[in-house]
């Protein structure tokens, strides 16, 4: 069963559309994947607290419980 906070995450991708979807996703694994393990931990995807579309920077912001958040860009890059 679903806790209440995960069911908030999953519905933070629903709103988002297919692309974003896929996008946050390709741009998320390179992201963690250059990250060293200890580093990691804190940026699992339960971790992830809000995912909103930045239209004018042509991104994702992706904000974490730790306080951190990045930009997820369309070329597959982040910042």
């Amino acid at each position: 069963m679903s806790t209440k906070l995960e069911k908030e995450r999953g519905n933070m991708l629903t709103k988002l559309s297919e692309n974003e979807q896929k996008l946050f996703e390709q741009v998320y694994k390179r992201h963690v994947n250059a990250m060293g393990s200890e580093e990691r931990k804190k940026y699992e995807r339960e971790e992830v607290t809000k995912v909103e579309r930045d239209v004018p920077n042509k991104c994702l912001n992706v904000h974490f419980a730790n306080g951190e958040w990045f930009r997820y860009y369309v070329d597959g890059t982040w910042g």
